[in-house]
């Protein structure tokens, strides 16, 4: 049977102040997305969007979670089940900036298939 092994984490990070969030994966290979965390260095009322994008185009494309932070500071995604993503799929994750304030790290955890 495989077992999935943890990949280093991916990091980014935004001053919101100056641009809005805009992070897309670059993986390139089979992976299993276990978690995305967008931790603010302040409240922020932001609106936080996680999109898979295909490998075979943005009309494939799909919102996996979308949500709104209305002061606060935490916005954590586990996917419920597998959430698989083939080669060339990546994911993208976005976190507006309409009061520009703020910095944002960003932190996804994916496993890999053996």
């Amino acid at each position: 049977m495989p077992k999935d092994f943890t990949r280093a984490d991916i990091t980014s990070s935004q001053d919101l102040s100056l641009a809005p969030l805009s992070y897309t994966t670059t993986i390139n290979r089979k992976f299993k997305l276990a978690e995305v965390a967008l931790h603010a260095s302040v409240a922020i009322t932001e609106t936080i969007t996680i999109t898979r994008d295909s490998k075979n185009g943005s009309t494939y494309d799909h919102i996996l979670r979308s949500g709104d932070l209305v002061g606060e500071q935490d916005f954590v995604f586990r996917p419920e089940g597998e959430c698989n993503f083939e080669v060339g799929d990546e994911l993208k994750v976005t976190c507006t900036n309409a009061n520009v304030t703020g910095i944002v790290k960003l932190v996804i955890k994916t496993m890999e298939k053996s």
